[in-house]
C-alpha cells in the first residue's frame, strides 16, 4: 500500500487504513475526528526517535517497545497541536520564519503551562507538530513493506504562488490569536528550561 498525503489551504487529507485497503477523507483541522487525529498521532510515533540529544548535551531516551502510553499525550491535546502545526505548515510555505517560530513558542507555552508533560513528551509533541506540518504542506509520505508502515518527511518547498497579502494575513492573525491566548495562561507549572531542552527544540524542517 502506498498512501500519499495532500492538503490544501483548508483541508488535511487524512489517510485511514480499512483492511487491505486505504480511504481517504478530507476534514477541516478544526473537525478532525477522534479516529484521525489518532492516525496522526501514530504516524508522529513512528518518526519519533527512540534516543534523541538536545543542543546542550541532554539525552531523551524514549523505550518504544514497552513504554508507549509513557510519551503519548491524550487526544485532545494531540487535536490542538495538530491545529498549531496545519498554521505553522502555512507560514513556512510563505516564508514567515518569525510568525512560525511565534506560532511554535506560544503552543509551547500554552501545553506546558495545562500539563506537566515529561520530556518524552515533550518530544513528541515537537514530532507530531513537525509532522503535522509536512502533512499540510503535502509532504508527508506513507508506505508500507513487509507488513509495517514507514514513514517520510520530505522537503518543504516554499509555494510563493499561493502566498498572497490575504493569504499572510490570516496566518499571522492565527498566530496573534494562539499569541494572546498564551498570555493569557498562568507560567508553566516547570520552571523555563534551559536552552536546548525539548520544550525549546524546533525542528530543522521549521527554521529558516
Amino acid at each position: 500500500m502506498r498512501s500519499m498525503w495532500r492538503t490544501g489551504l483548508l483541508v488535511a487529507a487524512v489517510v485511514v487504513s480499512a483492511g487491505s485497503g486505504a480511504s481517504a477523507q478530507a476534514v477541516a483541522p478544526k473537525e478532525l475526528s477522534e479516529r484521525s487525529v489518532k492516525v496522526l498521532m501514530d504516524y508522529a510515533w513512528a518518526i519519533l526517535p527512540s534516543k534523541f540529544t538536545t543542543p546542550d548535551g541532554k539525552v531523551i531516551e524514549v523505550d518504544k517497545k514497552n513504554k508507549k502510553k509513557d510519551s503519548l499525550v491524550p487526544v485532545d491535546a494531540a487535536r490542538d497541536i495538530i491545529k498549531v502545526g496545519y498554521n505553522s505548515a502555512q507560514a513556512q510555505l510563505c516564508e514567515m520564519w518569525e510568525e512560525q517560530t511565534t506560532n511554535f513558542d506560544a503552543m509551547m507555552r500554552i501545553q506546558r503551562s495545562k500539563n506537566g508533560w515529561s520530556d518524552q513528551q515533550l518530544l513528541y509533541i515537537t514530532t507530531l507538530h513537525r509532522m503535522t506540518i509536512h502533512m499540510a504542506a503535502g509532504k508527508l509520505k506513507v508506505t508500507e513493506k513487509d507488513g509495517e508502515q514507514i514513514v517520510s518527511l520530505e522537503p518543504i518547498t516554499p509555494d510563493k504562488d499561493t502566498c498572497n497579502d490575504d493569504k499572510r494575513k490570516k496566518v499571522r492573525d492565527s498566530v496573534a490569536q494562539l499569541v494572546e491566548a498564551a498570555k493569557a495562561v498562568p507560567a508553566p507549572k516547570q520552571a523555563a528550561p534551559a536552552q536546548g531542552a525539548p520544550q525549546a527544540v524546533v525542528p530543522a524542517s521549521q527554521k529558516k
